[in-house]
């Protein structure tokens, strides 16, 4: 049995993932979500784009990252050219990471994590990178936990909330906080870095886990009709990693099993760089069991990392863990049919929300995109591209991959500086936005 067949025998081959006929099918989910139904979640954010003018003010706000690993924090503004300007910035673990915390103790760790820069920052922009339906007071309220965060309880808790809560202990003057995914942080931040000069803007995250996020036309969102006036626009969060109609392979369903929710963000336990390793090894491991490969395995444990250096030929651990030359061949074919496997519903993800931009003919999206997987991890990018380029070209679609500096802080920023300009005056909680 040679390698296509064993995946095609245990469903993870790439060939499975017909890239025109699922972005029709997520095209279909993404139109339901905005309904209130189907697999996809398309929270509304309530931010509208970002306008440069907004930046222009003095006040420096408080920005936090809290991310898969990491939790990020400083004092961030605005200056005259609208770049963004950083001081005291900070890298720390991220809380319940490393050890179980219970909702209260999670959020005093994040206060605790800015006491320093509470006296001189204002308001906050919060980019929290975990599932949070949003409100229309941009506060979010968890949904889920993925990525194995050991928080417990804080599903259902308001973010925003219980983060103000928790630094009143340490500093008790008032501020306002708006609440972001990393999806939506990645595109605004984009779209701040440069200047709006796009039609339109999709944030990709391909990192530890997976999201996309791109701007709606607010009409389309059906399940806001409670909701009295919004402007033209508003950026949606598909939460994309919770999508549960790719096909799932027979170690695809492993991978997933071994986490604390098994049926839960299926799409990013397929994909995302948390996961994607884990997959590899499982699947190496039973082609050696299966006689795919000549030698019985004894796989050391690996990151994305060794799989890349693997990949381009580099004599590592990971190499030396196969017998022959042609078994280390086989092991190459493996894992290169998954990463192309992943690329594969990477593009169509993000190939539906370009279409779902109503990009204008002639025009160009900006794919923001940000994630060390995406950049690092070997042959990936090329065939996201590749088969990206072929669906939109199909839509006379035109696209263009931007990265940034700093992109999930500037994102926070120019969420702040968006709610600056919102005025909740009907007294209800029920935003009204700017002419």
């Amino acid at each position: 049995m040679n390698v296509q067949e064993f995946l095609k025998i245990h469903g993870q081959s790439p060939e499975e993932i017909n890239i025109f006929a699922y972005t029709t099918q997520f095209l279909e989910e993404m139109r339901l979500g905005l309904e209130g139904k189907g697999s996809l979640k398309m929270f509304p954010t309530y931010l509208g784009v970002y306008d440069p003018a907004y930046g222009q003010r003095p006040s420096k706000t408080i920005v936090m990252d809290a991310g898969g690993t990491n939790f990020r924090s400083a004092l961030c503004h605005f200056d005259a050219a609208g770049g963004m300007v950083i001081e005291d910035l900070r890298n720390v673990p991220m809380p319940a990471t490393d050890r179980d915390l219970c909702a209260e103790e999670f959020y005093d760790e994040i206060a605790r994590s800015i006491v320093r820069l509470l006296p001189e920052g204002g308001d906050i922009g919060f980019c929290f990178s975990y599932p949070v339906s949003m409100a229309p007071d941009l506060d979010g309220m968890v949904t889920d936990t993925p990525k194995e965060l050991k928080a417990r309880g804080i599903k259902g808790t308001r973010v925003g909330e219980s983060t103000l809560r928790a630094i009143t202990k340490y500093h008790p003057a008032a501020r306002k906080i708006v609440i972001l995914n990393d999806a939506v942080a990645t595109l605004l931040g984009g779209m701040a870095q440069t200047c709006g000069i796009f039609s339109s803007y999709i944030g990709y995250i391909y990192g530890t886990g997976t999201n996309v996020a791109y701007v709606e036309d607010t009409v389309n969102i059906q399940k806001l009709h409670y909701v009295t006036s919004f402007g033209e626009k508003m950026i949606v969060n598909t939460e994309c990693g919770n999508y549960d109609k790719f096909p799932a392979g027979d170690f695809d369903a492993i991978v997933a099993g071994e986490t604390s929710d098994p049926k839960s963000q299926l799409f990013e336990k397929t994909s995302g760089g948390k996961y994607l390793a884990k997959l590899i090894k499982i699947t190496l491991e039973a082609a050696a069991r299966e006689g795919v490969l000549e030698s019985p395995v004894n796989l050391p444990e690996f990151g994305l990392g060794e799989v890349s250096d693997f990949l381009k030929g580099a004599k590592n651990a990971l190499g030396g863990a196969f017998g022959s030359e042609a078994d280390g061949i086989a092991a190459a074919d493996i894992m290169t049919a998954l990463i192309d496997r992943a690329a594969r519903k990477g593009a169509v993800v993000n190939a539906a929300a370009a279409i779902k931009s109503r990009v204008p003919a002639g025009k160009t999206a900006a794919i923001v995109a940000e994630g060390t997987t995406f950049y690092k991890l070997y042959g990936y990018r090329d065939r996201f591209e590749r088969y990206l380029h072929a669906i939109l070209a199909r839509k006379g679609i035109s696209y263009k991959i931007i990265g940034g500096e700093e992109l999930n802080l500037t994102g926070a920023l120019a969420a702040s500086a968006i709610t600056s300009q919102m005025n909740f005056s009907d007294g209800k909680g029920r935003v009204i936005w700017p002419k």
